[in-house]
């Protein structure tokens, strides 16, 4: 398997975007995932952005290479792999990485995946998803109940805007001054409640559980 991993590390840092999609990822996960300490496969997760955060809500989270077997089958109560779908360009190593992910995962325990909207600035060696694109590689992997997710909505617009104004700088923490990231998470939400806005999103989170 060939990995093509192009996120990039940086966004994850104090701005608003990548702060936006670490909020989304985990409060979705908690809504599915068993209560901490859980245990939780991170498979593929590049600089462990998305682990640390999950290991701060006191999950246990370990990291795994998406084809080696490194674990007992079953060793799991949720797998994720936040940046797999879209890195890898060949749709047999997303079914690949999908199935481990599976074997991993304990009967009844909850597999989720981000995605990046085919609406989304292209490029080359990446791979898009439709919602329906997304579901389908999650069905067929295997996973029942699939739900498909907005992750950025229309927070996902507003976060670039936000860190434009602020330029780097680090956002408002204070009482006195609203804070853009609870703006933009609060904007995301809307596709929780209205799933119609679910095809706006740039990012998709599928999740889906083991038979």
């Amino acid at each position: 398997m060939t990995i093509h991993d192009e996120r990039d590390p940086s966004r994850f840092g104090s701005g608003a975007e990548g702060r936006l999609e670490l909020a989304r990822v985990r409060e979705l996960l908690r809504r599915y995932v068993p209560e901490p300490p859980a245990k939780v496969a991170d498979i593929g997760g590049g600089p462990g952005v998305h682990a640390k955060g999950l290991r701060a809500d006191g999950y246990d989270v370990r990291m795994l290479n998406p084809v080696a077997r490194q674990v007992e089958d079953e060793e799991f109560d949720a797998a994720f792999l936040s940046g797999l779908m879209h890195s890898l360009v060949h749709a047999a190593d997303r079914r690949a990485a999908l199935r481990e992910a599976i074997r991993v995962t304990k009967y009844g325990g909850f597999v989720a995946a981000v995605a990046v909207n085919r609406t989304a600035a292209p490029r080359a060696h990446a791979a898009y998803h439709t919602v329906a694109q997304l579901r389908s590689e999650l069905t067929g992997a295997g996973l029942r109940a699939v739900s498909i997710h907005g992750l950025t909505v229309a927070g996902g617009w507003l976060s670039p805007m936000v860190d434009d104004h602020y330029q780097g700088l680090a956002l408002p923490d204070s009482p006195h001054e609203p804070d853009p990231l609870q703006t933009a998470l609060e904007c995301s939400r809307l596709a929780d409640l209205h799933p119609e806005l679910v095809q706006s999103s740039s990012l998709l989170f599928g999740i889906g559980q083991r038979d």
